[in-house]
């Protein structure tokens, strides 16, 4: 074998080497780690942007429905094509804000008409939503969904090496960690806090038609001595349901007896309640980005659950992030300029709603105050904290 056909050869190697890495670098790889709700909104916005994406699902179960508020609705309009789910969409036109007085009567603190003002609220089964993202993400882009969890990240150079719950070890660069507050994604880039906080919530869902009849068009929040209820329509399984939230005083706080006959239609007795946790920080300042892993969803911020905005505010972060990759700015770029822009208004909103919490569960003298300020200056009080909330920035 001549000198001069080794050096061919090698030269041949050598390029299709470059080529290789050149192509590698090129080619624009993403890893997410989740599977709800969060994270195939994100794989949906990346795979219309050109990126090659493999997305950890693990096991990933969807409970309910998701209220989708005007701001909400906005940003959903600029990430899919609504016309699909309009039929799936039940919408609300009025709001009542009511109290369970000592007479164990039902006393209206409360209301705003929605359809006055132009707002677009209502509600979505998550499962769907999810499988709608889903579906998008899947259209546009080769997206390979790997059935299994991530349980370890280690750090390596310029890469990580994602272990699964099989064993598998996998490289990745570029990721995004949207396995929930609690998940290996927030452990990686934050470590164990003790600022995470829990708060218990009851969850329920009825197909019972007198109940749908009475919450139809209207979500409606009654204040309990106990906490409060969130109840409102929605379509699960294409059927017609209410979906029931109540929110505890405190953690400690069982669901009460009710024995109102009114009440009994609406919340009915057999309801099957559910005992559920939102996650969320409470005076955290974390950073939500780590050698290539940028925290999306509640494993970037959570928010308290009292004024819905969890999973609205991760359909406005979508669009943010959609806007900067138009824009063409690469993975690292959108990374930094998202924190820049977004963090300050979450952590706005995390403590709006966690005021919200605090009013809605007001005890002793402060909820004579509360319902004082409902019946004669409501609108001012609502409208203060929510619209600067439902108005959002212009993300086209």
């Amino acid at each position: 074998m001549s000198l001069n056909f080794i050096l061919l050869n090698l030269t041949i190697f050598v390029i299709k080497q470059i080529n290789r890495n050149f192509v590698e670098n090129m080619r624009k790889n993403l890893t997410i780690i989740g599977g709800g709700f969060a994270s195939w909104i994100a794989a949906s916005v990346f795979a219309e942007n050109g990126y090659f994406i493999d997305i950890f699902e693990g096991k990933k179960e969807s409970f309910g429905s998701q209220q989708i508020t005007p701001n909400g609705w906005k940003a959903l309009s600029n990430l899919i094509e609504t016309k699909t789910i309009e039929k799936y969409f039940e919408p609300f036109y009025s709001i009542y804000i009511k109290k369970l007085n000592a007479n164990n009567n039902l006393e209206v603190l409360y209301f705003r008409d929605l359809l006055e003002q132009n707002y677009i609220y209502g509600s979505i089964e998550r499962k769907f939503i999810i499988n709608s993202f889903k579906n998008h993400a899947l259209k546009n882009s080769a997206i390979k969904i790997h059935k299994s969890s991530i349980t370890n990240i280690i750090s390596n150079n310029n890469y990580n090496e994602l272990i699964n719950d099989k064993g598998q070890i996998y490289e990745a660069k570029l990721i995004i960690g949207s396995d929930g507050i609690n998940g290996i994604s927030k452990k990686f880039v934050v470590g164990y806090s003790n600022f995470i906080k829990k708060k218990k919530i009851y969850r329920a869902i009825s197909f019972d038609e007198s109940a749908y009849k009475l919450s139809k068009t209207i979500l409606q929040v009654l204040i309990h001595l106990n906490g409060y209820y969130v109840i409102y329509p929605t379509i699960i399984n294409n059927k017609k349901a209410t979906n029931y939230i109540f929110v505890p005083q405190n953690n400690n706080t069982e669901l009460p007896s009710l024995n109102h006959q009114i009440l009994n239609y609406l919340i009915p007795e057999d309801l099957d309640w559910k005992s559920t946790y939102a996650s969320f920080n409470d005076g955290e300042k974390t950073s939500i980005y780590k050698n290539g892993l940028f925290l999306f969803g509640d494993s970037g911020f959570a928010i308290p659950p009292h004024t819905a905005q969890a999973g609205n505010q991760i359909l406005e972060d979508a669009v943010y992030i959609k806007k900067l990759l138009n824009e063409n700015y690469d993975f690292y770029e959108t990374v930094d300029i998202f924190i820049k822009e977004r963090y300050l208004k979450k952590d706005m909103i995390a403590k709006k709603s966690k005021i919200v919490g605090e009013i809605l569960n007001a005890q002793k003298l402060t909820k004579y105050f509360r319902d004082i300020a409902f019946k004669t200056n409501g609108s001012n009080l609502i409208n203060k904290i929510m619209d600067p909330i439902w108005t959002t920035e212009n993300y086209e």
